[in-house]
């Protein structure tokens, strides 16, 4: 790519104006296509994390996002948002086409953290109630409510919201009861009445989950009778049940959503990411049958670029790839061959502890010990340094206490030349670490 400065002078420039607010890598990204991104040197890397957890789940710059964008750009960009435009319509059609039952009420967002604090200020609006309950090791944005949903490592230094508790998260790996799964009576389900009857005002407006925790490890609860007992739970406890979707949603877990492994409908859904095939937008989505008659038509809440001409255009080019090349299917294959390579490094590295995932949502937790599960944070992020050396960039949690998992979530369309290449580079920077501690 041209361009009038050097790699240098723009690390130089990046440095005195900007300001980065989630780790930093001197890397200067000029291009993309499809699974492999490119610097301004030329230099070429694998995107094995979609572009941060998920945005370029389709691939960087897909054709038919690119040429929805230009057709648009040309017609008007944004509309207020009291207005109504054309693609946001339609992008709200075809949403209701694969959301689940009865999920078909769309509030437009640019970005999940926005999308999630909809949620929040919509079910509390909806219930008449103000407290919150979520999960430890949950992640659902960076303002100062959706940090008060999630790890206190991300809010230092700030104060967490009233009303905003936590329970422990479906962990078996790390079962903070000491149990095994299947032989562990579901306690950290079982903890959500526990909080609401002794935890709470008994002012509880909902509770909030990821399917399958992103940031936090890529946790995957055991099965559905995990999500049975939540929902009976907020059923008699008149709680509104809300997913967060941004990262498993549009096909990454092998299905269109993360909740259809589990055959259960929440109340709420946010959905973001992949949505937009790159660009910027989030959705929170309503169940038809909670929303009271005068919702959305007097003023209760309102983002100005909220459902933005431009990205509402990018959303349904992007869902239509979606359906048309079956990712949710491609994400099953490819991420089989994944795990399945994986599983049999496991068994031969140390550092490998446990493989866990849905489709192309994949997390590998390193351990300094397989018996004591002790986690291997400084390996990990070796791991992540010597493979992006290799040419392949990686995801990690970055919470303390649980930054040893190396995150993969390529494009959903990516080869199989490139999955190996992925896995190949994986391994070799997995065994040059285990050489490494070997050798002090």
């Amino acid at each position: 790519m041209e361009t009038e400065y050097s790699e240098k002078e723009l690390i130089e420039k990046d440095e005195r104006y900007v300001i980065h607010g989630w780790g930093y890598s001197p890397i200067v990204l000029v291009e993309g296509k499809g699974a492999i991104v490119k610097d301004i040197n030329g230099r070429e890397y694998i995107d094995a994390i979609s572009m941060m957890a998920g945005p370029t789940s389709v691939g960087s710059s897909h054709p038919k996002v690119i040429e929805a964008v230009k057709r648009q750009v040309e017609k008007i960009s944004l509309a207020f948002s009291g207005s109504i435009n054309i693609p946001r319509v339609e992008l709200s059609e075809k949403l209701a086409k694969i959301t689940p039952p009865k999920l078909n009420k769309f509030f437009f967002a640019c970005g999940g953290s926005e999308a999630i604090e909809t949620a929040l200020e919509g079910a509390m609006k909806i219930a008449g109630k103000k407290e919150i309950i979520s999960l430890y090791h949950g992640y659902h944005g960076g303002t100062l409510a959706t940090l008060s949903l999630g790890q206190p490592s991300h809010r230092e230094g700030f104060s967490t919201m009233p009303g905003f508790r936590q329970i422990p998260a479906p962990y078996c790996y790390h079962c903070p009861y000491g149990k095994e799964y299947p032989h562990c009576n579901f306690e950290c389900a079982r903890a959500l009445e526990e909080m609401i009857k002794y935890g709470t005002y008994n002012d509880v407006a909902a509770f909030i989950m990821e399917p399958m925790l992103g940031n936090g490890g890529h946790i995957i609860p055991p099965d559905k009778e995990y999500f049975r007992i939540i929902k009976e739970t907020c059923k008699k406890y008149g709680v509104l049940f809300i997913t967060d979707e941004i990262q498993t949603g549009f096909g990454r877990t092998g299905k269109m959503w993360g909740c259809d492994h589990y055959d259960f409908t929440p109340d709420i859904m946010v959905v973001g990411k992949a949505m937009g095939g790159g660009l910027p937008i989030s959705a929170t989505i309503f169940k038809e049958d909670i929303i009271p008659p005068d919702f959305g038509r007097k003023a209760w809440h309102t983002f100005t670029f909220s459902g933005n001409a431009i990205s509402c255009a990018a959303a349904s080019a992007a869902i239509d790839v979606v359906i048309e090349e079956k990712l949710p299917d491609r994400a099953v294959e490819t991420g089989h061959l994944m795990m399945e390579r994986l599983k049999l490094m496991q068994e031969k590295h140390p550092l490998i502890g446990d493989v866990r995932g849905k489709g192309l949502f994949i997390g590998v937790e390193l351990v300094k010990d397989k018996k004591t599960r002790e986690k291997a944070v400084n390996e990990a992020a070796k791991v992540l340094e010597k493979s992006e050396g290799k040419g392949v960039l990686f995801g990690i949690s970055t919470l303390v206490g649980v930054g040893n998992v190396i995150k993969i979530k390529p494009p959903l369309n990516i080869s199989k030349d490139l999955t190996t290449k992925i896995l190949d580079v994986f391994e070799e920077a997995v065994s040059e670490v285990e050489n490494e501690s070997v050798s002090k």
